[in-house]
């Protein structure tokens, strides 16, 4: 080749050298990022779109906790009718449906116990009656000077007993309501309308037997939902409810009357009683519903179960954005899960914003928290 050829050549490819786009050798070392610190991870801008991020606060997140329920007359609001004594019912009076009154019949019973109990109490006032001549005739035989105290002593004894007797028995026969002799007539506790009956004539019926009839207002009505025992604690008075009953086009509103104080031995659940803003004509005692509390968790920094991913079998960990697309992993302290959210008592500050969604996207080899 000929010397001048090959310096041409040269010069040549030193001038491409020379107008080489400097953008690109920028961009080439944009492309090479600094390594990250030991936790830390960088993920493509188009990746942020699968994941949710949420900046932590100190007060407690609101949810809503759903308990099966079911509708239920109010107890205040009704009466139950029972039979004071053993009996057969000769007439019912009252049907379902029926408005009455305080005091108004509802059924009649013929009953021998019933017999037995007034007789009793007509013994008692004679019992009475005589004990009471006796103290009387005693007493005076003292101020005259002829009697005896000891026999005095005894009369203020036995008219003591007698008056026990005839207010046992008083009581017992007021028990029994209306009626004279054998016969036994239930009535009306309060006003209202007979929303149930679970008798007919000839039927044989007693203290033992259960409601006969349930008088009161049909539309007092409220909302008895079963909750978890650990949700319990976080529902107060007053709380939000939204109530669903599948027979109904539309979901209810009420609030949270009082919360149970005991617990269903066999399911762990407590009752909590629900009011409903307004009724629906086409609720019944009875109903199944769903009932969903509106609750705030206790003040403090917690995330939601899907947030915190199990690392090497035991270590809790979450995920915290640090820049736009840097994220490192903080190893946190957990207390008690509830209601899909879990406090975090240790590794997080408020301010941090947390991925609560899409945290397996950062690190594929952890484990979700169930």
């Amino acid at each position: 080749m000929p010397p001048r050829f090959s310096r041409f050549i040269a010069i040549s490819l030193l001038a491409l050298a020379a107008c080489s786009d400097p953008q690109q050798t920028s961009s080439a070392a944009a492309e090479d990022p600094a390594p990250l610190p030991a936790g830390q991870v960088r993920i493509k801008p188009a990746s942020l779109k699968y994941m949710e991020i949420r900046e932590m606060g100190t007060e407690g997140a609101e949810h809503v906790v759903w308990a099966p329920a079911r509708v239920a007359f109010r107890e205040e609001q009704v009466a139950e009718v029972v039979a004071p004594a053993a009996g057969r019912i000769v007439q019912v009076q009252a049907q379902v449906g029926d408005v009455v009154k305080a005091g108004a019949p509802l059924a009649t019973l013929s009953s021998p116990e019933a017999s037995r109990i007034r007789a009793d109490y007509a013994n008692a006032q004679v019992e009475l009656q005589v004990a009471q001549a006796e103290a009387r005739r005693q007493r005076l035989m003292m101020e005259k000077g002829i009697g005896i105290e000891a026999e005095l002593v005894v009369a203020e004894a036995k008219l003591q007993e007698a008056r026990h007797n005839a207010d046992v028995a008083a009581r017992a026969a007021g028990f029994l309501g209306g009626g004279g002799s054998d016969t036994l007539v239930l009535k009306a506790p309060r006003a209202g309308v007979v929303i149930n009956r679970n008798t007919m004539p000839g039927a044989a019926v007693g203290p033992d037997t259960g409601s006969l009839f349930t008088v009161g207002d049909p539309n007092a009505l409220w909302i008895n939902a079963d909750v978890f025992e650990s949700d319990l604690s976080t529902i107060v008075q007053g709380a939000p409810v939204q109530v669903v009953v599948a027979s109904l086009d539309r979901p209810l509103t009420g609030k949270v009357l009082r919360v149970g104080s005991s617990l269903n031995a066999q399911t762990r659940r407590g009752q909590v009683f629900i009011t409903l803003d307004q009724s629906s004509p086409n609720l019944r005692a009875g109903m199944l519903a769903r009932a969903g509390i509106r609750i705030r968790s206790a003040d403090g920094l917690s995330v939601p179960v899907n947030a915190v991913l199990i690392k090497d079998g035991q270590r809790s960990i979450v995920f915290v954005q640090v820049s736009d697309t840097v994220f490192e992993a903080r190893t946190v302290v957990l207390g008690q899960p509830s209601n899909g959210y879990i406090p975090v008592l240790s590794g997080i500050e408020p301010g941090d914003k947390v991925v609560v969604k899409g945290g397996l996207l950062l690190d594929g080899a952890a484990s979700q928290l169930l």
